[in-house]
């Protein structure tokens, strides 16, 4: 049965509340994803209290969430709060306003849960095995380093980008000199953590920072796929985010494309923090993560139920198959399609025509889970919607590049609709890779018009050359009449693809075959 869980984050810059539904599939899906830019950090006094209007702050925003809450039948709120909250020497006062008043008991995180939470919203969304994540908050900055997937190192410093901005700029636009100042501190900072140092590991970016600045640099760059789950940044990306944002006035830079208005006066401080992370590590590069603290959490609140808390990799035949039944996609029948794919693949390969690896049958596989998912919206533009969908939607454990390889895959139409839509991606696939995708994609075609009545006929194939064609011989357990008619319309694509003339020959067989 389905059920939906709340997680309230009471962070220093932002109030957060994200509603989840748990199905019944193994399935997490967001359902709600609200903030309030609230700036708790601002409202903390010198003498580290949050002050009366930073707590009626809270309260009115958490007066919302509870109404909203409402809406949702949500089974069970968790509500957490971070650095500002766990900086105040009011905190036990907090906590029981909000108590008395909202009705909602806050679980302040320690430095080393705050840490943890982010790395396991992050480690579950990503295939790197070793790395450090960095989550720049209002008011703290956590980090910490994974190692064979698992956290190793934690460190948090108090300090945060509204607090950096507070201490180091005193106008909008920060000096050469304020600049100077904080990155020398930041590195000064940085460099006390010996195994941070020079350790050579990717970064992971978390938190509304990190995606501001890939989002600025998406859009300077016209990058053609506008997805920031697992997008990459060099040094060299930053640096020039940097000196575009350096040159602008206060007007200018509210208009840049990709920085939210809320966050225009804390980009610089964030970016500092970004670049002297990565100078210390002398990291490969940059990735940004859409998933934190908030999925951690509910990672961890549900791992009895269903999820393993020592399996941390993602599992991409679990996700792929997830989106399927978001689809109504019959799974069963879609594991004949891909049988019958890596048989053609097999014949095709035995006869030399195609060199076919594991990564490439692992691609079919994948892409037969999705294969043509755009006929649940439209079935004369099925291709189209598939192809748009895989592409705009973050698919946890794909890379940027290997989800446009399954867009390709899982949309493959015709010779001219692949070409269209791999047009803005060409550089990301050379010329041999994408004819192999065309093949591929055409065998995928193929082998869902041999299994048009979803009987399961196919138990074999051979491929042969004969007169200077190529014969493909079809082996079917049971009468073949529909399956014959829908592949000799399909056959085309692939004898495009391949540059050859096949010839289909279906014979009967009663006994399976071995492979």
């Amino acid at each position: 049965m389905d059920n939906n869980k709340a997680i309230i984050d009471i962070g220093s810059n932002t109030i957060r509340l994200i509603i989840y539904r748990i199905k019944a599939e193994n399935m997490i899906k967001e359902m709600e994803n609200i903030k309030v830019s609230a700036r708790l950090q601002n409202y903390i006094d010198h003498n580290q209290i949050l002050n009366p209007e930073g707590i009626n702050v809270l309260l009115k925003t958490l007066m919302v969430f509870k109404e909203i809450i409402s809406l949702h039948k949500v089974t069970s709120t968790k509500a957490v709060a971070t650095a500002a909250i766990r900086q105040a020497k009011n905190q036990d006062e907090i906590k029981q306003c909000i108590n008395d008043k909202i009705g909602i008991s806050v679980k302040i995180l320690s430095e080393e849960e705050e840490a943890f939470y982010g790395f396991l919203g992050v480690i579950r969304a990503t295939d790197i095995n070793d790395g450090i994540t960095i989550d720049l908050g209002g008011g703290s900055i956590e980090i910490t380093r994974f190692s064979n997937r698992k956290m190793v190192n934690y460190h948090s410093f108090p300090m945060g980008v509204l607090s950096l901005n507070q201490q180091f700029v005193k106008n909008k636009i920060p000096t050469d000199l304020e600049i100077s100042e904080l990155s020398n501190y930041l590195q000064l900072k940085f460099q006390r953590l010996k195994w941070l140092g020079n350790c050579q590991l990717p970064i992971i970016g978390i938190g509304g920072s990190a995606r501001n600045l890939g989002e600025i640099d998406l859009c300077m760059k016209d990058y053609p796929l506008h997805s920031l789950h697992q997008y990459e940044m060099k040094i060299k990306d930053i640096l020039m985010v940097k000196a575009k944002l350096e040159s602008l006035s206060l007007q200018e830079l509210q208009n840049v494309k990709g920085l939210s208005k809320e966050r225009s006066d804390i980009i610089f401080p964030a970016i500092e923090v970004f670049l002297s992370i990565y100078r210390t590590v002398n990291a490969p590069f940059f990735q940004l993560s859409e998933k934190g603290i908030r999925d951690g959490i509910m990672y961890d609140e549900i791992k009895d139920q269903r999820l393993n808390e020592n399996d941390f990799h993602p599992n991409l035949d679990v996700t792929l198959q997830q989106i399927a039944l978001e689809f109504d996609i019959d799974l069963e029948k879609r594991l004949q399609v891909v049988n019958t794919v890596k048989r053609l693949c097999d014949t095709f390969g035995q006869a030399e025509i195609l060199e076919v690896d594991e990564q490439d049958l692992n691609d079919l596989r994948f892409a037969g889970y999705l294969y043509n998912l755009g006929e649940f919206f439209e079935r004369d533009s099925a291709s189209a919607h598939t192809f748009y969908f895989i592409t705009n939607q973050s698919i946890e454990g794909f890379s940027h590049k290997d989800r446009i390889k399954l867009a390709l895959l899982a949309s493959y139409q015709s010779k001219d609709a692949f070409k269209n839509y791999v047009k803005p991606f060409k550089e990301w696939f050379p010329k041999k890779d994408r004819r192999k995708l065309r093949i591929l994609g055409s065998l995928l075609k193929l082998s869902f018009a041999l299994n048009r009545t979803k009987r399961n006929i196919i138990l074999g194939a051979k491929c042969q050359e004969k007169e200077g064609h190529l014969h493909l011989e079809l082996y079917c357990n049971k009468s073949w009449q529909i399956e014959q008619q829908e592949a000799e319309k399909q056959i085309r694509h692939l004898e495009k693809s391949l540059g050859r003339t096949i010839v289909l020959e279906f014979q009967l067989t009663l006994k399976p075959l071995v492979w």
